[in-house]
């Protein structure tokens, strides 16, 4: 009984979190909407190849992309706009501001997170690193800013 209690207390929860889908007007007016913030911001939003399609959309409709996080963060480097919103994991946009210092790097959440990136905290990876300190350390691009910084060779 009580995993029937749980699991719908899990479903009320996720239900609660589900935006009420947008009507076909309502969505036009939000695109637009977006699209001239991002101009009169001079920015330019990539998208994660896992976000939603209309985001997808959006991002190659006003002049940005969608790729993986890596090519996320290089596009947002070699474009001219001076800020870059990132559409996806916190790690991605860590990842795009290391590659873009000088540019303003927003998200639209921080809490959105990543399975590879939380299984390689950063406490436990330096001290990995410190008991293993003649082995040169390469790290997968789907690692915090904290993982990248000085415990890393590659």
């Amino acid at each position: 009984m009580t995993q029937i209690s749980e699991r719908l207390l899990v479903q009320a929860h996720l239900d609660a979190k589900q935006p009420k889908p947008l009507t076909v007007e309502e969505e036009a007016y939000y695109r637009a909407a977006i699209a001239a913030e991002l101009k009169a911001q001079d920015a330019v939003l990539v998208a994660h190849f896992y976000c939603d399609p209309v985001i997808q959309a959006l991002a190659e409709e006003t002049g940005g992309c969608v790729s993986d996080s890596l090519e996320m963060a290089r596009f947002g480097n070699a474009h001219p706009a001076k800020t870059v919103v990132v559409a996806g994991v916190k790690f991605m946009g860590e990842t795009a501001k290391i590659l873009n210092p000088e540019k303003r790097v927003l998200m639209p959440t921080l809490d959105a997170t990543c399975s590879l990136d939380l299984g390689c905290p950063v406490d436990e990876f330096s001290a990995f690193c410190d008991q293993h300190p003649e082995r040169t350390v390469v790290v997968y691009a789907n690692t915090s800013a904290a993982v990248k910084a000085g415990l890393t060779g590659w």
